[in-house]
């Protein structure tokens, strides 16, 4: 098929039939990815026809483009779709989400502002966001591309919340001493960056240790703040965990509440996909007790609410300060009257983005569609199937549980294997024979000094019959790699 050279079709249902065939055909393969390898590597020669193709000067024919994108890319995904996808925290997609990607990429709206449809679906969606978390009306939000960058936002509203306004204009030059954050040893990396990227130094990213449940250990982060006040720092903020990467563990948000109102530190929940057990049947949603007492949340619908990539937010709690920190409207983007460039408030005036992309279609799609009960259900499911497979290895003659899972994540290593190096090597063998075969897709992290073998239950495609199949398939290359 080709496009004419206004670069639009020359027959518009002639291009709806074409694109109407080409989604049909990208459904059949998902569904017939579903049942095949969970991941194929991407041969050298793909890599490098890809890395080395000469610059396009000249159109081609769109049929030759799909071919080279089904041949050349498409049978290489992530796998993160798949039924035995356990690597990392990666969702799968939902149909009605699918739907909205089409329908988002034909508006093509920008959400940065002004007055049209797409603003009013995220002003929704962030409004259920504060009612499902307990929040406050009063309470601001934005979309994302995730949590890392959700995160990196409320850093600079809490700095401003210590600070005052007027660091937007001096800078933090004139603090006689470094502000302080707090995290426990299972904080995500992108604290990290973000506290490096906003300025305040990861030496000033101060680390507390967990207790047996991989809490944040209150009593030593209540004396690292005395000690820091002591010594003229300024602490600030306390960023604590709705399912920690590691170990899916949920730190005590009641508690460090009141820790953080008596030391005037912002208090804010990475709970990237551990949020969304709020959703979730007993036991699993009381692990989100105190949620809605945070300063700032952040968490991702493209996780444990399984829409498509990429889509997060952020909820503040003081949403008029939230929107102080962020607007700066020049004149090319004041607002007037009832036309377009109305619509206030802009969403471009509580984050970063001034250009940025209808996500909140997804999340409304895939709201709407199945309403909060069955993705609460699909949550629940998820947590379980953590817990079936904890049992499963608990009982194994080959592997040993390094955490108990309370959410969507266990991490195991060989059975009575005291020697790190040999336990470290095996499990790396396994995980990787796994990815290679296309059998199943397990991650590794480090739990005590060991190199272990981590999953994370946060597919809604994954059933029973995966746990079981997946685990006889560790005791089988556990037995084959020990015997060598």
């Amino acid at each position: 098929m080709k496009l004419d050279n206004n670069l639009d079709p020359q027959d518009w249902d002639e291009l709806a039939d074409y694109l109407a065939n080409f989604t049909a055909e990208e459904v059949r393969e998902l569904a017939s990815s579903l049942k095949s390898e969970v991941w194929k590597q991407v041969p050298d020669s793909i890599k490098q026809s890809l890395f080395s193709e000469s610059l396009p000067l000249i159109e081609t024919d769109l049929d030759s483009v799909v071919d080279q994108y089904r041949s050349g890319i498409r049978p290489y995904r992530n796998g993160n779709t798949h039924p035995r996808f356990f690597g990392w925290v990666q969702g799968t997609g939902t149909v009605p989400a699918l739907m909205a990607d089409i329908a988002v990429s034909t508006m093509n709206s920008n959400c940065g502002g002004r007055d049209h449809g797409a603003i009013y679906i995220e002003r929704l969606v962030v409004n259920w966001c504060k009612q499902i978390f307990s929040f406050p009306q009063q309470a601001g939000g934005v979309l994302t591309s995730g949590t890392s960058a959700s995160t990196h936002l409320a850093l600079q509203v809490a700095i401003f919340s210590k600070l005052g306004l007027d660091y937007k204009k001096s800078g933090f030059f004139g603090v006689n001493k470094p502000l302080r954050c707090y995290t426990s040893v299972e904080g995500h990396s992108s604290i990290i960056k973000a506290i490096q990227t906003n300025g305040i130094g990861s030496d000033n990213l101060i680390v507390i240790g967990t207790n047996d449940n991989n809490q944040i250990l209150l009593d030593d982060l209540e004396l690292q703040i005395k000690n820091d006040l002591l010594q003229g720092f300024i602490p600030f903020m306390v960023i604590t965990t709705a399912g920690t990467v590691n170990t899916g563990a949920f730190d005590n948000f009641n508690e460090i509440r009141k820790l953080c109102d008596a030391y005037d530190c912002w208090m804010h929940i990475d709970g990237a996909f551990g949020a969304w057990l709020k959703l979730a049947d007993s036991p699993y949603s009381s692990l989100t007790d105190g949620i809605q007492l945070a300063d700032s949340l952040a968490f991702d619908f493209h996780k444990l609410m399984y829409v498509q990539y990429e889509c997060g937010g952020l909820i503040c709690r003081d949403g008029a300060f939230q929107q102080q920190v962020f607007s700066i409207r020049p004149n090319y983007l004041a607002t007037h009257g009832k036309a377009l460039a109305g619509g206030d408030p802009w969403f471009c005036d509580f984050g970063l983005e001034l250009s940025r992309s209808f996500r909140a279609l997804k999340v409304w799609f895939t709201f709407k569609t199945y309403g909060l009960q069955k993705l609460g259900f699909a949550v629940t499911k998820n947590c379980r199937l953590t817990a079936l497979l904890a049992d499963l290895i608990n009982h194994s003659d080959n592997f040993e549980l390094m955490n108990l899972p309370v959410s969507t994540i266990v991490t195991f290593k060989l059975k009575n294997e005291s020697d790190i190096n040999r336990n470290n090597e095996v499990c790396e063998q396994i995980v990787t024979k796994l990815q290679l075969s296309g059998e199943a897709v397990f991650s590794l992290t480090r739990v005590r000094g060991f190199r272990v073998i981590r999953a994370a239950i946060v597919n809604h495609r994954t059933e029973d019959k995966d746990i079981k199949f997946i685990v006889g398939r560790l005791n089988q290359l556990a037995e084959e790699f020990l015997n060598i």
